[in-house]
């Protein structure tokens, strides 16, 4: 079934995948090139410490002339103690700053707390197996087996080139004995180390590539990925009408301020708002079919005025956009029609006035 899966994922991974696998920690590591580093460090220390050792070696060589009094050994267990620490001190830097470097060159760590989440994949027996017996266990053990092999072979003949030097150790001081040595290390670590580039080298493009391969996607991943970032259709769809339906309540509140609402019989109505000061006409509302018939149920609850103009209606309807102002073309007929309702209003007012003034 995993097998079937991973033919499914024929696409390569799309940029969200790859960063959310970075944010988790997910990275491709390569030990060979840590390896590599730490080595590298230890024959950094191991040159330039030459001489380091030799108030270190001094111990060893005169320990048959100290004294074995009190006083004495506590003297000497002081001072082979700080002799101690400070033959240690630099190479301990240098192996943490090498045993940094390698981590930090393949990718610069991100805090997550994905790897400290408990999970049962990893108390479960048949996940542990199938880690132990995977593909993945199976090409680590082939690796450490060749490497092995090479390393092995690279110091036999290191060795081999030194055994003469090697068989006079026994007739050697302590000192010459840890020069030899050293130098010997130094041409076993230079071997090792030349090999050993091409081999992490060749381990960080293997576990990039499988590291890609296993974040690759198919169809359906990059569709539901789509899906996430851009929106499902349906919550789109819902989230426009929400809108629609937002901007249909405020239109509609405006209808009960509008001067006139122009309309033919049923089809279309247009509601347009003129208050002195203003250069034109506005819409305030508009619409068709069920949505006129509000319009104008609306207008006539609050006595705005409803003309019929079928032509009119359906220009405006057409031209106008809601909270905006008529087009120039529009003008002399939609003046006519406002001049009309303002001296319709001010016949309407007119008594009123009249009844005002005659009331004692």
């Amino acid at each position: 079934m995993a097998e079937n899966d991973q033919d499914d994922k024929t696409e390569a991974p799309s940029q969200k995948r790859l960063d959310d696998a970075r944010a988790k920690g997910d990275v491709p590591r390569s030990t060979e090139i840590n390896s590599w580093f730490i080595l590298s460090g230890a024959a950094f220390t191991i040159s330039i410490m030459g001489g380091s050792g030799a108030k270190l070696t001094g111990f060893w060589e005169q320990a048959g002339h100290f004294s074995a009094s009190k006083v004495e050994m506590s003297r000497l267990s002081g001072d082979f103690f700080l002799t101690l620490v400070d033959f240690l001190t630099l190479p301990f830097a240098i192996a943490v700053t090498a045993a940094a470097i390698g981590p930090l060159l393949q990718h610069i760590p991100t805090p997550s707390l994905e790897h400290l989440m408990p999970k049962m994949s990893r108390v479960s027996p048949a996940a542990g197996l199938a880690r132990v017996l995977g593909k993945g266990a199976v090409a680590q053990v082939i690796k450490s087996v060749a490497k092995l092999a090479i390393v092995g072979s690279i110091v036999t003949l290191a060795m081999w080139s030194e055994r003469q030097r090697l068989a006079m150790l026994p007739d050697m001081e302590l000192s010459a004995i840890l020069d030899v040595a050293r130098a010997a290390l130094m041409h076993i670590l230079i071997a090792v180390l030349s090999i050993h580039a091409f081999v992490a080298g060749g381990d960080y493009l293997f576990q990039w590539f499988s590291w890609h391969k296993r974040l690759m996607m198919s169809r359906q991943d990059l569709k539901d990925e789509f899906k996430q970032q851009e929106g499902s259709p349906e919550v789109k769809n819902k989230l426009r009408q929400l809108r629609r339906n937002f901007a249909r309540r405020t239109m509609m509140s405006k209808v009960p301020k509008a001067t006139v609402v122009i309309a033919n019989p049923t089809h279309f109505a247009v509601a347009l708002q003129y208050d002195e000061g203003m250069r034109a006409p506005v819409c305030v509302a508009k619409g068709v079919d069920v949505l006129a018939l509000r319009i104008r149920k609306l207008a006539e609850e609050h006595d705005v005025p409803v003309i019929e103009d079928r032509p009119l209606a359906r220009s405006l309807y057409k031209l106008v956009e809601v909270d905006g102002q008529i087009p120039l073309d529009l003008y002399k007929p939609v003046a006519e029609i406002i001049g009309y309702v303002m001296r319709l209003r001010q016949r309407r007012a007119a008594p009123r006035r009249e009844r005002r003034v005659s009331e004692p």
